[in-house]
């Protein structure tokens, strides 16, 4: 079969590889879409000791289910699923509560296993989720990505507030999405990226370039600031233009990947007493939900996927 492989840093090859076989408590999916998320394109460009080449990557895939191994129920072949690909303990006190983000013993398909950029790829069968039947595939694929803006958004809006996020890359735009699902009041988005920008527009954002946006949040709060900042970049500058427009006892979140480290201005943290939280992934909560509020209509395809056969 082929498979896009991850060779090192800026390199990838569509190479012939051994078909996967479903091992115990396993199946195997015939991938259909499998979406490109910030942290492959990290990944690729930049040396990482998380993903060690030769690998296939791709962890937002919707496919059928292609094989099955001992110990799953046969009648699942053919089945229309999207993958869940954190692979957790399931006894740890995180994932008793659900967390599976934070399982010690976690491992992410794509990451650490073959993942959906191949023809077919084996999981545990309890990775392997079934999508509604009225669920395109193009809306499906989004569940993933989706879960990580409902992690944020379910903890960090209420009715109401002034959203500000920093980024309008697909996840800045599920933020912005999430944050009106959340009932937010107003959502100021901004970017460097006219045609980002655009898109977060489409979602109901109100955007704004990234040299007036401080100005745009101050106008729209009466100087107060944003109740939450959502940092979807990752970035020294962007780190402060949270903390610029975040208001005395608001909340920043950080899902950005741009850069590892960097200088942050705690006189400001303290002086305004934020709330930095870091935001990674999803629990199970979050997942059933996107997958529940795609159902529902929360999304449309258009202008979220640009197709390219493998």
């Amino acid at each position: 079969m082929r498979a896009l492989v991850y060779l090192g840093p800026r390199r990838m090859e569509l190479q012939d590889v051994p078909d996967p076989v479903a091992g115990p408590g396993e199946v195997v999916i015939d991938a259909v879409v499998s979406a490109i998320c910030g942290s492959d394109l990290h990944g690729f460009r930049e040396a990482s000791p998380r993903r060690v080449p030769p690998l296939v990557m791709g962890h937002e895939t919707v496919g059928r289910i292609g094989a099955v191994g001992t110990g799953v129920d046969p009648e699942r072949l053919g089945q229309r699923v999207v993958l869940k690909p954190i692979l957790s303990c399931g006894t740890c006190e995180a994932c008793r509560t659900g967390d599976i983000n934070r399982c010690r013993e976690g491992r992410l398909v794509g990451r650490d296993l073959a993942g959906g950029f191949a023809e077919r790829f084996a999981v545990p069968a309890t990775a392997a989720v079934p999508v509604p039947s009225e669920l395109p595939d193009e809306v499906a694929v989004l569940t993933e990505p989706l879960a990580n803006a409902e992690h944020v958004t379910e903890r960090a809006v209420r009715e109401g507030d002034v959203v500000f996020v920093i980024g309008s890359g697909p996840i800045g735009a599920l933020m912005v999405r999430a944050a009106f699902l959340h009932r937010a009041r107003q959502v100021i988005v901004t970017d460097t990226n006219p045609e980002r920008l655009a898109f977060a527009l489409a979602q109901g954002a109100e955007g704004v370039p990234g040299d007036d946006a401080l100005e745009a949040v101050t106008a729209a709060t009466d100087g107060w600031g944003a109740d939450v900042v959502i940092d979807a970049a990752g970035f020294e500058t962007t780190w402060a233009l949270g903390l610029q427009g975040v208001r005395p006892g608001g909340h920043i979140f950080e899902i950005g990947l741009g850069a590892p480290r960097g200088t942050v201005d705690f006189f400001t943290v303290l002086g305004k007493e934020a709330t930095i939280t870091g935001s990674y992934a999803w629990s199970d909560q979050d997942f059933a939900r996107s997958l529940e509020l795609l159902a529902g209509g929360a999304l449309t395809p258009d202008g979220w996927l640009t197709r390219v056969p493998l």
